[in-house]
C-alpha cells in the first residue's frame, strides 16, 4: 500500500490489522501469513456459528385426533391357507392352536409360522394387566386366528386370571377383549 492509501484508513482498522504482528506465539511466520491464517479461523468460527434453516434432528408433528392413522402391515396373502388338524372356523377366520417351545418368544412363533410380527407389537401395546403375552411358558397353548387372506384377526392365551383375547380391530389395532 502507498503511504497515502495507509492514511485514509481509519486508525482502529490500521491498529486491527497490525495487530498479529505482535503475537509473539506466531513469531516464525510472517505478518501476511499470520493475518491469513486469524481470517480463516474468523471464518471458520463463523461457518460453524451461523444458523440453518432446517433443523438437524426429527421434529415430532401433531395429527389432529380424527386423522386416520396409518399402520404398518405384513401380511402373506394364501389362496387357501392350510388347514391344520386343531382348527375351528368361526365368522372372522380359522383357529390355530400353537404349543409354545422352550425359550420361544410370541414374536418368534409368528416369525417361524410366516405371520406379521407387527401384529404381536400391536397386541403388545394393549396387553395390560397380568402381560399375559410377555410372559409365555414352554409347552402353552397359544390360539391364533386368520381370515381367508391370511391377517390375524385375533389370538387367546391363557393367563392367569382365565383365557385373553385380542381382537383386530376395523382400524388394524388391536383391543383386549378379556
Amino acid at each position: 500500500m502507498s503511504s497515502g492509501a495507509t492514511s485514509r484508513l481509519p486508525d482502529w482498522l490500521r491498529q486491527i490489522w497490525h495487530l498479529p504482528d505482535n503475537l509473539s506465539w506466531m513469531d516464525p511466520l510472517p505478518p501476511f501469513h499470520r493475518r491469513g491464517i486469524i481470517i480463516a479461523l474468523v471464518v471458520m468460527l463463523l461457518g460453524f456459528l451461523w444458523p440453518t434453516s432446517t433443523p438437524q434432528y426429527p421434529v415430532e408433528r401433531s395429527q389432529p385426533a380424527n386423522a386416520p392413522r396409518e399402520v404398518p402391515m405384513q401380511a402373506e396373502i394364501y389362496d387357501n391357507p392350510p388347514q391344520s388338524a386343531g382348527s375351528q372356523a368361526d365368522s372372522q377366520g380359522a383357529w390355530r392352536s400353537y404349543a409354545i417351545a422352550s425359550g420361544q418368544t410370541l414374536a418368534q412363533l409368528f416369525r417361524d409360522n410366516n405371520l406379521p410380527v407387527n401384529d404381536v407389537f400391536a397386541m403388545a401395546r394393549v396387553e395390560g394387566n397380568g402381560k399375559p403375552l410377555s410372559s409365555l411358558q414352554s409347552g402353552q397353548q397359544v390360539k391364533i386366528r386368520q381370515n381367508a387372506q391370511g391377517v390375524v384377526t385375533g389370538l387367546t392365551v391363557e393367563g392367569d386370571n382365565g383365557p385373553v383375547l385380542f381382537t383386530r380391530q376395523p382400524d388394524g389395532n388391536f383391543i383386549r377383549a378379556q
